[in-house]
């Protein structure tokens, strides 16, 4: 492949991909789709995202090989004219789908307008790519969380459920994912499903301080060391490099077309919330944390902290209970066997949580939570 169509650059995954693949010997250009006013607006987004994923030196070179191409994932054919999508389709090689609306609080219709819309449009793409012959790989970012409500061992291979998701967002990639399974089977697709992505494993780097990090800080503070769930659920969390290396090993030019990839930790590699709290716990001297389950706080603790916890405190801890406190009362058990065997003939070894947790503290709180501005770079190699 020498030309690749490639969503979500701006984005925190995104970033870390993109980097990877222009590493890459035999990757031409990078044509991607950005929200912007005029191309070099979008080139200027593009070069602050992948700022943060090399060097400022590496990224000049990288951004060489660049072109920002202004567009629209909720717009039909991403808002360009017919003679700019043939050219477009008549150029792509490849394609990688990153971009997601990956917010727990979105309305449903907004989520899907995004999630499910804008992955018809991208397979739209695909077809017409392949019409003009071109079309090696359709790569797609979803979620080990199509999961939703399951809290069984998920295989690699399922996807229909009947369970119920935690959010509109697993909601609406699971629908997407549906959505690709009816309308793509003729793409040479492949699926990739990351499960919770936190900061890079060496140096704990983030820009996203959502899921997993809400109930740290809170912790971290002295704001609240109930956790609301059960001490032997387990979390299943990845850091942004091993997903990344991930999809940069599996989809190159020798590597199969076809199926789905569980990048996460598995069975081996994740924590209980119990283990995740005792680490903390130890790394902040904090007290212990304290378990409650979720019928109890909902019916009591919920009005009792609304009675005492005021402000700021009381809006933070509001607001992430709602979203994320789903996430530790159970879930599911993500099967690795098929991607982590793959990646393992490939140099990319599985991620084990206990090995790289530490660094995600130090960067949050060196950080304060992202409130701090960091020095450098996020990652790289």
């Amino acid at each position: 492949m020498t030309t690749l169509f490639v969503t979500g650059v701006t984005g925190f995954l995104g970033r870390y991909t993109a980097a990877r693949l222009l590493r890459r010997a035999g990757v031409d250009r990078l044509v991607c789709l950005v929200r912007c006013d005029s191309p070099e607006h979008g080139r200027q987004r593009l070069a602050r995202s992948l700022g943060r994923a090399a060097t400022e030196q590496e990224c000049a070179a990288l951004m060489e090989r660049v072109d920002a191409l202004p567009g629209d994932l909720m717009k039909e054919r991403f808002g360009l004219d017919d003679a700019a999508w043939a050219e477009l389709a008549a150029a792509t090689d490849g394609i990688l789908h990153c971009a997601a609306d990956v917010r727990f609080n979105r309305d449903l219709e907004e989520s899907r307008a995004y999630n499910v819309f804008g992955t018809r449009q991208v397979v739209d793409l695909a077809h017409a790519a392949q019409a003009a012959g071109g079309l090696a790989r359709f790569d797609y970012v979803s979620t080990t969380y199509v999961a939703g409500l399951r809290r069984d061992v998920v295989s690699e291979f399922d996807l229909v459920h009947d369970a119920g998701w935690k959010n509109p967002y697993e909601q609406t990639k699971y629908e997407a994912e549906v959505l690709l399974s009816e309308i793509a089977a003729d793409l040479p697709l492949t699926v990739f499903r990351p499960s919770i992505i936190v900061g890079e494993s060496t140096t704990g780097a983030t820009t996203n301080f959502g899921m997993l990090y809400w109930p740290l800080r809170v912790y971290a503070q002295g704001w609240w060391r109930t956790i609301i769930g059960r001490a032997e659920t387990t979390l299943d969390i990845v850091p942004v490099d091993f997903v990344a290396d991930g999809i940069e090993a599996l989809s190159r030019d020798d590597s199969p077309v076809g199926g789905n990839y569980h990048l996460a930790a598995g069975p081996e590699g994740v924590l209980t919330i119990g283990e995740l709290a005792e680490i903390t716990q130890s790394y902040f001297g904090g007290k212990p944390a304290r378990f409650m389950s979720t019928k109890t706080f909902w019916r009591w603790g919920r009005p009792v902290a609304d009675m005492f916890v005021w402000g700021k405190k009381r809006r933070v801890i509001r607001e992430g209970g709602k979203f994320f406190i789903p996430y530790f009362d159970g879930n599911p058990v993500f099967d690795v066997s098929r991607s982590h065997g793959a990646l393992a003939e490939l140099g990319v070894p599985a991620p084990k949580v206990r090995d790289y947790f530490e660094a995600i503290l130090d960067y949050a709180k060196r950080t304060d939570f992202g409130k701090s501005a960091s020095v450098g770079v996020e990652g790289g190699t």
